[in-house]
């Protein structure tokens, strides 16, 4: 499988993450444009759990593991995120050493019926009561080859979905993030 360097866009900064693989960068003879593309057109199908900004200013996808204390931190304050104006979308990545675990535990949040409150609670330890699906299961395991093709390497992975795309490693607060994306100084 080829990496596609999503990585290549700009990098708005780094903060707590978990790192999950150690892999070569992304090959050099693949295009940012092919990573958007890849994005664009495999988005829509992998459904991710999205928590919507009644003001929208920025539509953010987040890569995460349920795994991840970072991610929790991301997903127990979403209220300020939409807050501030950002929708948020969750995708689940399923790290190497963890995998078989992680598509087995989000593959319970994507089939159950509220998918927001069966992520938070997982997020938070809890999972749902309901079983996976193979379809479900499926779900989780495209979601994760997407993150792997983009060369998502860590967890939470936020891309701030504008135009030009901007990448942020790592958590940050709301605050943060608009002030990095709007090229503002903190």
């Amino acid at each position: 499988m080829k990496v596609i360097p999503l990585i290549a866009l700009p990098v708005v900064w780094a903060m707590s993450f978990s790192v999950f693989s150690a892999d070569a960068p992304a090959s050099a003879d693949e295009s940012t444009a092919e990573a958007l593309k890849d994005l664009d057109r495999t988005l829509p199908e992998l459904t991710p759990v999205t928590f919507a900004a009644a003001d929208e200013k920025h539509k953010v996808l987040v890569f995460i593991d349920n795994q991840c204390t970072f991610c929790s931190q991301v997903v127990k304050n979403i209220k300020s995120y939409n807050d501030a104006g950002l929708t948020m979308s969750f995708l689940t990545v399923a790290p190497p050493s963890i995998r078989d675990s992680v598509i087995e535990d989000m593959g319970r949040v994507w089939c159950s019926d509220d998918r927001q409150k069966s992520l938070q609670g997982a997020m938070a330890g809890f999972l749902p009561n309901n079983d996976t699906s193979a379809s479900c299961s499926d779900e989780v395991v495209k979601q994760s080859a997407l993150a792997e093709r983009l060369g998502i390497q860590l967890t939470p992975t936020m891309i701030v979905l504008d135009n030009p795309p901007k990448v942020i490693l790592g958590s940050a607060k709301p605050d943060a993030i608009l002030e990095k994306i709007s090229g503002k100084a903190l």
